[in-house]
């Protein structure tokens, strides 16, 4: 049984997230460390995240008919979890938000609300700034934080990145988006940096199969997004959703790749041959006298006649001058019977 492959976050990225609050300080001014009133929490309808739950649902309880309703219930069970470690051990990281009006909107930590009010907890740990975040250090305080969690599908963590990198070329002058700036920005490895910008331009079909969740390994997406042709790619995404293994998607590409490649190489052969089949090969000879009697059957016909001076200057005991005068004879058949075929 192969091990589960996690997104996690390196070391230097959780260092990171310290680093981060600093810049953010710098640029939103200074924060505070304090307990807060869960009833004076409001979240961010901003937050990558995209949870269907909000406060109304874990404060009085799911609606059934909610048309989301059965995207909330799983979402509620899984944040049981977070639950039972909150009422035994409480909240170890306290919550990132700054003050808007009498509210407090969450930047970081929107689950830990939540599970905290299904804990029957009253208050939380928060640490507060008092101006909102910046664009982007606001962005990549919530990437750190939603990256660190390992239960984010794939196309949450794709939009997180590239809501990373739209502020970031908003808030700096436009730049292009490489594997190395995205290094650069957030920690991630040089592969697992490239394979986010892979996927980021992936064609429609696999964003599509992304979304719906059928595709959820970054490196099968980055892999999925390098095949060109239509066809071939579809192939392949099925094959993913059906639970072929990373190596083999890749002997199936390869196996495709080469197949296409022979499929050209013959379709050129057969071009070639169809070319040459066309071209009618009239022989050789040595002997002028040869020449000049072809040439003079077809010119002797009065259709041909007008064409008579053009040969009057050949020397036809010279052989050069002889195969010059049959080309002009060809080219002048092939001119005159071309309409006609």
């Amino acid at each position: 049984m192969t091990k589960k492959k996690r997104f996690g976050v390196s070391t230097a990225l959780t260092r990171g997230l310290s680093e981060t609050i600093h810049v953010v300080e710098n640029n939103s001014g200074t924060f505070r460390n304090v307990v807060l009133p869960l009833s004076r929490i409001e979240l961010d309808p901003d937050n990558p995240r995209k949870l269907a739950l909000n406060l109304t649902d874990v404060r009085i309880g799911l609606n059934k008919q909610d048309p989301l309703y059965n995207q909330k219930l799983g979402e509620l069970e899984r944040l049981k979890e977070l639950m039972a470690t909150i009422q035994s051990s409480g909240v170890i990281n306290p919550i990132v938000v700054y003050k808007r009006g009498e509210l407090y909107r969450v930047v970081a930590g929107e689950r830990r609300c939540l599970a905290s009010i299904l804990a029957s907890k009253h208050e939380i740990d928060a640490r507060v700034f008092n101006e909102k975040p910046r664009g982007f250090e606001l962005k990549l305080v919530q990437w750190i934080e939603n990256t660190a969690r390992e239960d984010l599908t794939l196309d949450e963590r794709i939009e997180n990145v590239r809501d990373l990198l739209r502020e970031y070329q908003q808030q700096n002058n436009p730049t292009e988006v490489t594997a190395s700036l995205l290094r650069e920005l957030t920690g991630l490895s040089l592969p697992q940096a490239t394979y986010y910008v892979v996927v980021l331009n992936a064609p429609a079909d696999l964003k599509a199969a992304i979304s719906k969740s059928e595709i959820r390994s970054l490196d099968k997406a980055a892999i999925l997004a390098g095949i060109e042709r239509e066809d071939l790619r579809q192939q392949a995404i099925e094959a993913c959703i059906k639970g072929s293994s990373l190596k083999e998607l890749r002997q199936m590409i390869s196996q495709q790749r080469d197949l296409s490649k022979k499929q050209k190489q013959i379709s050129l052969q057969d071009k070639q041959t169809r070319s040459l089949s066309r071209r009618v090969n009239m022989g050789s000879t040595g002997q002028v006298a040869v020449v000049k009697e072809i040439v003079d059957a077809i010119l002797g016909q009065a259709r041909y006649q007008k064409y008579v001076p053009i040969f009057s200057a050949i020397d036809w005991a010279h052989v050069k001058h002889s195969a010059l005068a049959f080309r002009q004879l060809v080219d002048i058949l092939e001119r005159e019977l071309v309409g006609q075929i």
